[in-house]
């Protein structure tokens, strides 16, 4: 997978502020058909043909798959040291990386007229995904954060906790879990940073894939 190391630091999601204690790594871009493919032997996406697609109708429980399929891959070569995973990348980690420092209501601002250039949204994908990394990356050098697909967080949905927080992981049961980010059958204003849409752990829909982090395991589990 193609990585980018996100270093510790912390943001401020209403009013309270979030911290990262500790590094970790997550994809420069969504992950693809192919490398979706490559591991699991299908592709259950909505929109073939293109390898470099992002995988989409994968539910929140097919990404953990992946993710835990790759980790005991990697695992078993010998390149991953003791308490790391490949995982879903928590909604905390997931939005660190794609402010990349900013305080706007998009890594790039605050105007949505301005997403055409980032971002593959109802507004300008045709119906249809796009192959990953064709729009404008971040300051931190992501790429379809915004657009293109939603992505599933780790997180059970729930409410934000109060107060400063350190390392937070999402409520520890629920009923649905989180995806961000926007794609590209919804407008853009939907792609803002604090979005939030959920969906059972089970389903897959055709506008919602995921990217992988690489990091400490997390204490609660899905």
């Amino acid at each position: 997978m193609n990585m980018i190391l996100v270093k510790a630091g912390s943001f401020t999601r209403l009013g309270h502020v979030v911290i990262l204690s500790r590094d970790y790594w997550l994809g420069k871009y969504e992950v693809t058909q192919g490398e979706f493919a490559f591991l699991t032997g299908r592709n259950p996406s909505q929109f073939p043909g293109d390898p470099n697609r992002p995988v989409e109708k994968v539910s929140h429980v097919d990404a953990v798959a992946f993710c835990r399929a790759l980790t005991k891959r990697e695992r078993e070569a010998g390149r991953l040291p003791p308490g790391y995973e490949y995982r879903l990348p928590t909604e905390a980690e997931w939005e660190f990386a794609c402010r990349a420092g900013g305080t706007g209501q998009f890594s790039f601002g605050d105007d949505a007229a301005a997403s055409g250039d980032h971002a593959w949204t109802e507004e300008n994908s045709d119906g249809t995904t796009h192959p990953v990394g064709q729009k404008a990356a971040n300051a931190w050098g992501f790429h379809d954060l915004h657009g293109n697909v939603w992505e599933w967080c780790h997180d059970w949905f729930g409410d934000y906790p109060a107060g400063t927080v350190i390392d937070p992981v999402g409520p520890p049961k629920g009923r649905f879990k989180v995806f961000r980010g926007g794609g590209w059958y919804h407008a853009a204003k939907f792609a803002r940073i604090n979005s939030r849409f959920t969906m059972s752990p089970s389903n897959g829909i055709d506008f919602v894939g995921f990217r992988v982090a690489l990091g400490p395991e997390v204490g609660s589990r899905p």
